[in-house]
């Protein structure tokens, strides 16, 4: 096992793919939650876990990648993200400690998210728009949630790329039990780790 900090190309490119993985990643998940209390639940009501099939695309003027995978979501700040289309990944969130575990790289990039996420603002500016979808803006990005039948359906929101993004959500299930263990990540033996 090598362990990697923050002084090589492979530490840049790594903190690209962290970034990338805040903000497609953590964030829709995030903004998704909260939209989930404020318009589907209303005010008060107590969302403690979320489970989900997801479809992500991203869709670029070149061409549009499609990655596909379960979600798995718990309050306070708890998710995973496993990939299995393309190829299998799988991102857990811990509060701020983010891993990501690529199996076939052998790698386990472990960082943390600097920018602190304001729910609550997410929270009172998510609106229902004239195109029926409910609208908030956060960091700068317009993230687009569609319901269907008082379930999210789609989160949508444009990267600084002009790319945008689409996430689905299939079989949608709230408050359903989620073992804690589902969001603790033991390293694998002769992995590459590295150390954001």
């Amino acid at each position: 096992m090598k362990i990697y900090k923050n002084t090589s190309q492979t530490s840049a490119e790594k903190k690209i793919l962290l970034d990338f993985v805040i903000r497609f990643c953590i964030l829709p998940l995030f903004v998704l939650s909260f939209f989930m209390v404020g318009v589907v639940f209303g005010f008060g009501e107590d969302i403690r876990t979320l489970k989900a099939d997801f479809i992500q695309k991203t869709i670029s003027q070149e061409n549009t990648l499609e990655y596909s995978g379960t979600l798995l979501a718990k309050a306070p700040a708890k998710a995973k993200w496993a990939y299995e289309k393309p190829t299998k990944k799988e991102i857990y969130i811990n509060g701020k400690k983010t891993t990501i575990y690529e199996p076939f790289l052998e790698q386990v990039s472990i960082g943390n998210a600097k920018n602190k996420i304001d729910f609550i603002q997410i929270l009172r500016e998510a609106k229902l728009q004239k195109d029926g979808k409910y609208h908030s803006v956060f960091e700068d990005t317009d993230y687009a949630l569609t319901l269907q039948g008082q379930m999210p359906k789609k989160l949508e929101f444009s990267d600084e790329y002009d790319n945008v993004v689409e996430i689905i959500f299939e079989r949608v299930r709230i408050n359903e039990p989620i073992d804690d263990k589902e969001f603790h990540f033991v390293i694998p033996p002769n992995v590459d780790i590295i150390k954001q």
